[in-house]
């Protein structure tokens, strides 16, 4: 299928104007230097305007280092400006923000010949902002843009400005996103571009965010126009050539139909939008639920808000360009903002790059996710191994991995460590231990990348003597299973306990009788309870076990005893890991979805969070996370509400079971 190169939004046109005079502020700054360094920053400048971004990066970083990182001098303002631009276009807004502040502190308002230079730099802080969930601070810096007129009249980056005002506008301020949406519709064909094609995509991407501004404020019929009216600029809505603003666009509509109830709209659209593309079936498919805001109390998201979230996905597994589409507050005060907390959680996902790689351009540049807040606990018994895994790497003296933004980011970082300390000092360091650990809770590291990875970490960990919690780690990812087999537990229990790591020794044995119902189980709990301490995760995880499979055997005084003994609130077992025993029942089949999607092939990956009453039925159904949205949800939550557990808590004073996460996968394609 034919396809359009995906577009990208450049400021080069409007800083023409400015180049003669950065070369000229270059030469004066540094005299007796002059040529070296003017040579240097128009060899940096050529890669960026190129696009070679590594280079260019590497280009402005040294000049700066060399005109002073802290020089307030008028050229290393431009060089810090010209490197942030650099890192925005890589996608690393974390790194750029703080520049660009700095830059601007030098560029004063009012300077008419510095005029270029400050609207670049404040159109790069506001994509930065916007990039990481800071919507209203990015609306203020495109709103600054324009009341300081630093950018020529029907020029490109006029509409850059107006667009950005206009797209973060509408949660906060939707008059005056409305205002902006019409003068941009009502721009003559000039100021797009020398093509009549060109202004047509300015109007269309114009019309969908009035469209989108509609949907916000609940007008669908204005919606429905609005949509309309690009699909005829796009030349349908329903042809197989399609382009990044079609499949954008049928997204827009996806939504509109999924607000009107319309379930064949839906289907039909979802499946013209491409969104079957992206099947991946990865480790976390690349969104994790474990990365979603929380709910509240813990957050400021109400469990009942929704996101629709638009991002793309680069070639290193990042995730670029992210957007709301269509967002509620739900049970949430008017001012909760909370597109900024969805926005903000999608900006730290990624993709494992492998997989990124195998995937087109088009159909992971504008990926659609339904999102929902997270009913979130602690995981006490493994938080309490990992720090004991810490406090061995104190005792030898070796740094942990201090590295931040995103896992696409941080996995860059740690494979440099990783090579760095390998060519120094050799592949058995001790100090790769740690960096191999870090990668192994990456979600940017692929399988097979995991794989290797996992071999190196557990064969250096026995080899060093280290943690058998690293051994674990390693193990884990080189079988690419979510746990390791009974009997290379066993041998990974003997060796903790050869080794004197009692408690991971616990935790595997815990793993071991997890869906074991037998005496021997039994019997292997209360040992694990007589030798932990009141408050030992490891001893409250026990006992919630034992007071499990008590009920079970019709023991209810066993049961109620084993459970007084942890004093856990409803959140137990969230806080443990307890697995309530589910029915029968509790199975998906082609009949529980609807029969549009079915007759349209469509596929999905969800994440839905429930609570279990004492009774052992599901409530507080909710789909946290869909790709694509809408198309499955109802189903799946009606589907859930009918699943029945044997309950997990007993007592005089039984409870239920707060803030469980079930993963549901649907393939179409194979019925």
């Amino acid at each position: 299928m034919p396809v359009a190169r995906p577009r990208r939004c450049s400021h080069a046109a409007a800083m023409q104007w400015t180049a003669a005079l950065l070369n000229l502020l270059l030469l004066a700054a540094l005299p007796a230097r002059a040529v070296s360094v003017q040579e240097d920053y128009n060899a940096a400048q050529a890669h960026l305007d190129a696009r070679r971004l590594a280079e260019a990066r590497a280009g402005f970083s040294a000049l700066l280092a060399r005109l002073g990182p802290q020089s307030a001098s008028r050229s290393a303002t431009i060089v810090r400006s010209r490197l942030a631009e650099t890192l925005v276009e890589l996608g690393e807004v974390e790194e750029a923000q703080p520049l660009l502040e700095t830059a601007l502190a030098s560029l004063p308002a009012g300077n008419a010949a510095l005029r270029g230079e400050r609207g670049a730099a404040l159109t790069h802080l506001a994509r930065a902002t916007e990039e990481q969930g800071q919507i209203r601070t990015a609306l203020g810096y495109w709103q600054q843009i324009l009341d300081e007129k630093l950018m020529a009249p029907a020029s490109l980056g006029l509409l850059d400005a107006q667009a950005g005002v206009a797209r973060t506008a509408i949660w906060s301020r939707p008059e005056v996103a409305a205002a902006m949406i019409e003068t941009l519709i009502t721009q003559p064909d000039a100021a797009w571009g020398a093509s009549k094609a060109v202004a047509n995509r300015g109007r269309l991407m114009a019309l969908r965010l009035k469209g989108q501004l509609a949907m916000a404020s609940g007008r669908l019929a204005d919606a429905a126009t609005a949509l309309a009216a690009a699909g005829k600029l796009a030349g349908g809505t329903e042809t197989s050539m399609v382009n990044i603003d079609d499949i954008e666009l049928r997204g827009d509509l996806v939504t509109l139909a999924w607000l009107r109830k319309d379930s064949a709209a839906l289907s039909k659209l979802t499946a013209l939008s491409g969104a079957n593309m992206l099947d991946d079936g990865s480790r976390g498919g690349g969104g994790s639920s474990s990365l979603l805001p929380p709910c509240t109390p813990t957050g400021t998201v109400a469990p009942d808000a929704m996101a629709v979230i638009e991002f793309g996905v680069g070639d290193d597994g990042r995730v670029l360009n992210v957007r709301p589409v269509y967002v509620t507050t739900g049970s949430g005060p008017a001012d909760s903002h909370p597109e900024e907390a969805f926005v903000a959680a999608v900006h730290e996902w990624s993709w494992p790059a492998e997989q990124a790689k195998a995937v087109n351009l088009m159909w992971r540049a504008a990926i659609r996710v339904e999102l929902r807040c997270l009913t979130r606990q602690p995981d006490l018994a493994s938080d309490s191994l990992f720090r004991e895994a810490r406090d061995w790497f104190d005792k030898q003296k070796l740094p942990l991995p201090e590295v931040s933004g995103t896992d696409a980011q941080r996995r860059q970082a740690l494979l440099a460590s990783l090579a760095s300390i390998e060519a120094a000092e050799g592949p058995q360091s001790p100090r790769l231990l740690g960096v191999l650990g870090a990668l192994m809770g990456n979600t940017a590291v692929g399988p097979r990348e995991a794989a290797r990875l996992g071999e190196r970490l557990a064969s250096l960990a026995e080899a060093r003597q280290a943690p058998i919690l690293l051994v674990w780690l390693g193990r884990n990812a080189a079988s690419g299973r979510r746990t390791l087999g009974s009997a290379e537990r066993r041998k990974l229990i003997d060796l903790a306990e050869t080794r004197g790591e009692g408690r991971l020794a616990d935790y595997l044995r815990l793993q071991s009788v997890a869906d074991d119902s037998g005496k021997q189980a039994e019997a292997l709990l209360q040992a694990i309870i007589a030798r932990r301490a009141d408050g030992d995760p490891l001893r409250t995880q026990a006992l919630l076990r034992l007071s499990d499979l008590a009920f079970a055997r019709g023991d209810e005084a066993a049961a109620a005893s084993a459970l007084a003994s942890t004093g856990l609130s409803p959140q137990q077992c969230s806080l443990v890991d307890v697995r309530p025993l589910g029915s029968s029942s509790n199975v998906f089949s082609s009949a529980d979805f609807p029969v549009e999607s079915l007759s349209w092939g469509l596929s999905s990956l969800m994440q839905v969070s429930y609570d279990i009453r004492p009774s052992g039925e599901t409530t507080n159904v909710r789909v946290i996370l869909a790709r694509p949205p809408f198309v499955f949800s109802d189903a799946v939550v009606r589907r859930i509400q009918k699943w029945r557990f044997k309950p997990v808590m007993r007592g005089t004073e039984t409870v239920g079971c707060v803030g469980r996460t079930q993963g549901v996968r649907f393939n179409g394609a194979s019925g």
